[in-house]
C-alpha cells in the first residue's frame, strides 16, 4: 500500500515522519505525472509545490485555517491532500475535478480564483473578517508565485495588510523565477537578491554561538549587535522592501526541502 493511498484528509499527515513525508511527495509527482499527462492541465507549476503544500497542510489545519494559491491552477497537490484523488481520473473533464479552486467541490476551497494577483485581496478580507469576528485561532495562509506578485492588485492588497498588524495571515511567495514566461522587472532582480542572502544568515547564527559562549562581554556585544541587525542586514542582504511595509520576512526556503518547510 503506498502513503498517498492512505491521505484522505490533511490530518493523515501527521501520521508521518519527515522521511514518509518526503517519500509521499515522491508519489504525488509521479501521480501528477501520471494523471495529467492524460487528461492535460497545468503540470509544472503542481510539480513545484508539493513539499510547500504538504508542508502547509502538515502544519495549518484547513478548512479552519484557509489556504489559498495565486494562481489557483497550483492548487493540485492541494486537492490530492483534501480527499479529491479519485477526481484526477477525469480532472477538467465532466465528472471530474476543476483545474481550479471549486467552492462546490470542497469546504478546502474557499475562493475561486483563475486569475493571477487575487489572492491576497482575498486573505486580506477574509483575515479581517476573522479579526472582526473574534477568530483568533484561524490562520489565513496566501501562496503566491513571483509572477503573480508582478500585479497590481498584489501590491494594492500588501499595502492593506501592512495597515492592520494583528492579522493573522502568512504570505509565502513561491519564487520560481517563472510564470508563463520568466519574469522580469525590479521585482524580479530583487526576489533574485533574496536567494543570495543565505550565507548572510548562517553568518548571523555562527556569530551569535561564538558570542554567546564568550564569558562576560560576549552576551552584551550580541545584544548591541543584534540591535544593528535591521540596518546591518539592508547592507549585506537588502530585503527591506517587505520588512519595510510593515511585514516580518522569513527566507529564503528551499521549496523542495521538506523539513525546513
Amino acid at each position: 500500500m503506498t502513503l498517498l493511498s492512505q491521505i484522505n484528509s490533511p490530518e493523515d499527515l501527521l501520521k508521518l515522519n519527515i522521511a514518509q513525508l518526503g517519500e509521499l511527495s515522491s508519489e504525488i509527482r509521479d501521480f501528477l505525472i501520471e494523471k495529467v499527462s492524460k487528461s492535460g492541465g497545468h503540470l509544472g507549476p503542481n510539480l513545484g509545490v508539493v513539499e510547500l503544500t504538504v508542508a502547509l497542510h502538515r502544519v495549518f489545519k484547513s478548512p479552519k485555517d484557509v489556504i489559498l494559491f495565486d494562481t489557483g491552477h497550483q492548487s493540485y497537490v492541494h486537492k490530492m491532500l483534501t480527499g479529491r484523488i479519485a477526481g484526477f481520473e477525469n480532472l477538467r473533464q465532466r465528472g471530474g475535478i476543476a483545474g481550479y479552486p471549486n467552492r462546490s467541490e470542497s469546504e478546502h476551497d474557499v475562493i475561486e480564483n483563475s486569475h493571477a494577483s487575487t489572492a491576497l485581496s482575498w486573505a486580506d478580507g477574509i483575515a479581517r473578517g476573522f479579526a472582526i469576528k473574534g477568530e483568533q485561532d484561524r490562520t489565513v495562509v496566501a501562496v503566491v508565485g513571483d509572477g503573480a506578485l508582478t500585479g497590481g492588485m498584489s501590491w494594492e492588497a500588501l499595502n492593506n495588510i501592512a495597515a492592520s498588524k494583528d492579522l493573522k495571515l502568512v504570505i509565502v511567495v513561491n519564487d520560481n523565477a517563472r510564470s508563463y514566461s520568466p519574469t522580469i522587472g525590479g521585482l524580479a532582480a530583487h526576489l533574485s537578491t533574496l536567494r543570495t542572502t543565505q550565507g548572510y544568515e548562517k553568518f548571523l547564527d555562527w556569530g551569535k554561538g561564538v558570542l554567546e559562549k564568550t564569558p562576560v562581554v560576549g552576551h552584551p556585544i550580541y545584544e548591541t549587535l543584534h540591535g544593528m541587525k535591521k540596518g546591518i542586514k539592508d547592507i549585506v542582504a537588502p530585503q527591506g522592501m517587505f520588512e519595510d511595509l510593515g511585514l516580518k520576512y522569513l527566507g529564503p526556503i528551499d521549496g523542495h526541502d521538506i523539513a525546513a518547510l
